[in-house]
C-alpha cells in the first residue's frame, strides 16, 4: 500500500511539474545577422568617454568605475566602465506564436536590458565594448505576465545601436 501511495504521489508531482512548464508559450527567436558589440574609436580617451556618457544619458547609471573623475584625471585614465539599470523595451527578435480563428499570429515580447560599457585605451585609439544582460517577459496562456527570464540569445542589434550612438556623439561634438 505504501508503494502505491508513493507511486501516485510521484506521478502527481511529475504531472504538476509538466503542467506548470507548459503553461507559458514557447519564446521563439527571429534569426538576424550577428552585429558587433565592440569597436575601436580613433580618438583620445576623454573624447570617447564623453561620447559614452552622452549616449547613455537617458539611462539610469548604477555603477561607474572610477566613480568620479575631473578633467585632468580623465586624461590620465587608461580604462573606465559603467553599468546601467534595466531599460525596458519591446523586443525586436523574441516573440510567441499563437492562433486566432485558426490564423497564425506573432506577438513580440517585452524585454529588459542592462548595459555594461567598458572603454580602454589601445594602440590607435579607445576600444569600447558593450556587454548586455537581456531578459524576456514570459506570458501565460491567457496573455498575463509570468515574470522575466534570461534570454538564451542576446539581441546584438541593441549593443550595436549603442556603439552607433557613441560614434554619432563623437562626430557631433563641438
Amino acid at each position: 500500500m505504501k508503494n502505491l501511495s508513493r507511486s501516485l504521489s510521484v506521478l502527481s508531482f511529475i504531472f504538476l511539474i509538466s503542467a506548470g512548464c507548459s503553461s507559458t508559450p514557447e519564446v521563439k527567436n527571429q534569426k538576424y545577422a550577428e552585429l558587433k558589440s565592440e569597436t575601436t574609436f580613433e580618438y583620445e580617451f576623454p573624447v570617447v568617454w564623453k561620447a559614452v556618457e552622452t549616449a547613455v544619458r537617458e539611462y539610469k547609471i548604477t555603477d561607474r568605475d572610477p566613480k568620479e573623475v575631473n578633467e585632468v584625471e580623465i586624461k590620465k585614465l587608461r580604462e573606465r566602465m559603467l553599468k546601467t539599470d534595466w531599460i525596458f523595451s519591446k523586443s525586436r527578435d523574441k516573440f510567441i506564436e499563437y492562433k486566432v480563428n485558426n490564423l497564425p499570429r506573432k506577438k513580440y515580447l517585452q524585454t529588459r536590458i542592462k548595459y555594461d560599457v567598458m572603454a580602454e585605451s589601445v594602440i590607435g585609439g579607445v576600444k569600447v565594448t558593450v556587454a548586455m544582460d537581456e531578459e524576456v517577459e514570459r506570458l501565460n496562456e491567457d496573455g498575463s505576465p509570468a515574470g522575466y527570464e534570461s534570454a538564451a540569445e542576446k539581441d546584438s542589434s541593441r549593443a550595436n545601436d549603442l556603439l552607433n550612438k557613441i560614434r554619432n556623439a563623437i562626430l557631433s561634438a563641438p
